[in-house]
């Protein structure tokens, strides 16, 4: 047995109590995961003078995005509204006067049996 893989045996649960997050977050699926973001933040949130302050940025950013208070405070997009067409009016008014009638219709064969008692 390999001694990493013996060390991380032995000492598994130490290890696993020590964690702040969960193992989980630890995995390299999680990391993969924020490539994408860590890329973007690098390329448009980050000064370029030195690599520290280029990751200590992309860091602050990181530490931003994660912490859900403060992106909850971020604003909701905005849904883009678009004009209904004509025919699409038509046939939504259709369906609403065909639900109209039934409902009155029902309402009249429910009147009618008790007043037939």
């Amino acid at each position: 047995m390999p001694i990493s893989q013996h060390n991380i045996l032995f000492n598994g649960r130490d290890i696993i109590e020590a964690c702040i997050l969960p193992i989980g977050s630890y995995s390299e699926e999680a990391q993969e995961a924020r490539n994408k973001h860590n890329r973007q933040y690098s390329e448009l949130f980050t000064r370029k003078s030195s690599r520290i302050n280029t990751n200590t940025d992309l860091l602050h950013r990181l530490l931003i995005t994660s912490d859900r208070y403060i992106a909850s405070l971020r604003a909701a997009p905005k849904s883009k509204k678009r004009k209904m067409d004509r025919e699409m009016k038509k046939l939504l008014e259709l369906c609403l006067s065909n639900e109209e009638d039934s409902v009155i219709v029902s309402e009249d064969s429910s009147e009618e049996s008790s007043t037939s008692e």
